[in-house]
């Protein structure tokens, strides 16, 4: 710059006609023309300039002080939606959508009605639930009117006897129930494996069919051995149907043996209770009556029943007294990213009928290169942008370092959760970062542009309380990074030290000319 040309040639000019606008405090005088070889006994301590020649060079000046060593890393990503923030909503049954109440791209809160289904599998379970409530209803009213008779003493002492004879008789049931039982769960296993051996038939008459069309399409067969394997083929296909028929049977069996099983055990141990209290009542610690028992009892089984009908129902996605109509609602805040179904279609438990995003936090993975993984810690603070609005910065913690490298992309994953209330980071843009790692302890610092290297040493010019004095001064150093380097000795916190233009002041010294070290 011309600037810079003609500080180097004022100052070259005034070295050369030995104006005396610098000098070194050792050395009265400059050698008169040859240099030594050995530059530590013949280099000044401390260069002069003029007014002119300090303005001119326009020397930048800086105290250094104490600060870690860090470096910046430029990091690369991607935003992903938090996998607990997105949702497919599927029905818990089948039913016939009559509402639909949210479309895609519509913001939903939690707990909104978003559909509205019919379903025969709700209704059914409404009906039981409504026939158990009425037996809980009449089995407390008969309790209550034969204790009422009890104290009037219409009913006659229990006997132990017949709390036994209860109790064998409740036991031969469980027994006869769990062999049932046992028989209905090795019948479902012999119709699935009789309707699999009727699957494979089918897959092989449909495979010798198929060649054998083509056969028939070359005239390598006859029609009459193609209409052969026709029959055949329909033949297996029947036998698959009554295949799966008899396996729906026997599964409908299997869980009419689980109900009686579960309401022997409930028998025996309404028996076992009977029982124990026959047994007090014989052994005189209070006394009842058998009819009283035996509404208790029946109480307690209708009461059973009531809470398997409820917990049907609500496992079915309906409640009491609502109508065989499912309502789907919201799991949490979110937008709606898919709907996959339309009014009056038919949906199963198997189909998603909503996808839900809710992208008020979102992650941010960021790609490492090993040989930085270990240096970047969960805590530190790292700046980012998206490609098509760079200038706005977006800030985050690293949360997570995986433990282990991709090992397609031989890359480790950074993870930050960041806030997005205004929704402007989607998941799937590509971001770019910033982090800055922290290298060394603090430690005294200079900045590399105020280095020069002289005779192989590394010196600094430092500032004295004159200002157009400074003084040369050997540093030694540490690590470095692109901008700074430590200093392990030659200066300490606080001094000041020429960043700017030193070049100029070496070159004074070695009398060549200066540039930017």
């Amino acid at each position: 710059m011309s600037k810079f040309t003609k500080t180097v040639g004022l100052l070259l000019g005034v070295a050369v006609a030995g104006a005396g606008i610098w000098w070194w405090s050792r050395s009265p005088a400059p050698a008169p023309e040859a240099q030594s070889e050995e530059p530590s006994h013949t280099l000044p301590e401390v260069v002069e300039l003029d007014s002119e020649s300090l303005q001119l060079a326009d020397l930048g000046i800086e105290r250094v002080s104490v600060q870690p060593l860090t470096r910046t890393l430029t990091l690369y990503g991607q935003i992903e939606a938090h996998p607990e923030a997105v949702v497919n909503l599927n029905s818990r049954v089948t039913g016939r959508v009559l509402e639909l109440r949210a479309h895609v791209g519509q913001r939903v809160r939690r707990g909104q009605v978003l559909a509205i289904l019919d379903s025969e599998e709700i209704y059914r379970a409404e009906v039981n639930y409504a026939r158990a409530k009425r037996n809980v209803a009449f089995a407390k009213a008969e309790l209550a009117r034969r204790k009422r008779l009890a104290q009037l003493g219409a009913y006659a002492n229990p006997a132990l006897e017949e709390a036994r004879s209860r109790w064998s008789q409740a036991q031969a049931e469980h027994r006869a129930a769990e062999a049932d039982y046992q028989a209905a769960q090795q019948a479902v296993r012999q119709a699935e494996a009789e309707r699999h051996r009727a699957q494979i038939a089918l897959n092989q008459a449909e495979s010798q069919l198929a060649r054998a069309e083509r056969l028939l399409q070359a005239q390598l067969i006859s029609r009459q051995e193609y209409e052969s394997l026709q029959a055949q083929r329909e033949s297996a296909r029947a036998a698959l149907q009554m295949a799966q028929a008899q396996l729906e049977a026997a599964q409908a069996q299997l869980q009419n043996a689980r109900a009686r099983l579960e309401n022997a055990r409930a028998q025996l141990q309404i028996a076992q209770q009977q029982l124990q209290r026959a047994q007090q009542v014989y052994q005189g610690q209070y006394l009842t009556s058998k009819e009283v028992a035996e509404a208790e009892a029946q109480l307690a089984q209708a009461q059973l029943e009531l809470e398997a009908a409820l917990d049907e129902l609500h496992l079915l996605g309906g409640k009491p007294d609502g109508g065989h109509k499912l309502t789907l609602v919201a799991p949490f805040d979110g937008r709606i990213a898919a709907l996959q179904v339309t009014v009056g279609e038919t949906v199963t438990p198997d189909k998603p009928i909503f996808r839900i995003l809710n992208t008020d936090t979102v992650w941010v993975s960021f790609d490492l290169y090993p040989e930085d993984a270990p240096f970047v810690k969960p805590g530190m603070p790292v700046e980012f942008s998206l490609p098509e609005d760079a200038g706005k910065r977006y800030t985050a913690e690293i949360q997570m370092v995986m433990p282990e490298a991709d090992p397609h992309a031989r890359t480790v994953k950074a993870r930050c959760v960041v806030r997005n209330p205004d929704a402007l980071l989607k998941p799937g843009t590509f971001v770019e970062g910033k982090l800055t790692l922290r290298l060394s302890a603090p430690q005294l610092l200079v900045p590399l542009s105020a280095i020069q290297e002289i005779e192989g040493k590394p010196y600094v010019f430092v500032a004295t309380d004159s200002p157009n004095r400074f003084q040369l001064r050997e540093v030694v150093l540490g690590q470095r990074n692109d901008t700074y380097a430590v200093v392990r000795s030659g200066l300490k916190p606080g001094e000041r030290i020429v960043v700017r233009n030193s070049s100029l002041l070496k070159g004074m010294l070695v009398g060549g000319e200066g540039g930017e070290h």
